[in-house]
């Protein structure tokens, strides 16, 4: 008798440590997927709010009062944007809130090329300042240059 009830509960004891087991990689794989989901999200909430960003620029370039300087309106928008003669940097802060360089959690740099016909191209590109090198979202741009009197 007493042989009998030890072997049942060896076969309880295995049967518990099989139903942890799996238990435990079920687990595992749950947090995994819950881990990689959430970095789903933010990447989405970057690129949605990096296209946003870039939308409102094009539109301020194409609303430029002046074709001689069409950073003015970014300029008076964003005002601690840098400018150089063909680029403008304007910098955003991890809640996409204007602030200055050293503040910035992303970077938008707006670069006006050289004009092809009579049309102006024009690239903005959104990047997290801490890694310039790849985009979070760019955009190219092509406006009609107005005519000069």
């Amino acid at each position: 008798m007493n042989h009998s009830s030890g072997s049942h509960s060896r076969m309880f004891l295995m049967e518990l440590i099989i139903a942890i087991l799996f238990f435990s990689l079920a687990s595992a794989v749950c947090l995994q997927m819950f881990a990689a989901s959430r970095q789903m999200s933010k990447e989405t909430t970057e690129r949605n709010m990096a296209m946003n960003q870039a939308g409102n620029a094009a539109e301020l370039l194409k609303y430029a009062p002046s074709p001689q300087n069409p950073f003015e309106n970014l300029l008076a928008q964003y005002p601690y944007a840098t400018a150089a003669s063909q680029e403008i940097a304007v910098y955003f802060d991890k809640s996409w809130t204007h602030c200055t360089a050293e503040h910035a959690a992303y970077l938008m740099q707006i670069t006006q090329f050289a004009a092809e016909d009579d049309r102006i191209p024009y690239r903005i590109a959104v990047r997290n300042a801490a890694d310039s090198e790849a985009a979070i979202y760019s955009l190219e741009l092509k406006l009609h240059a107005p005519l000069q009197p």
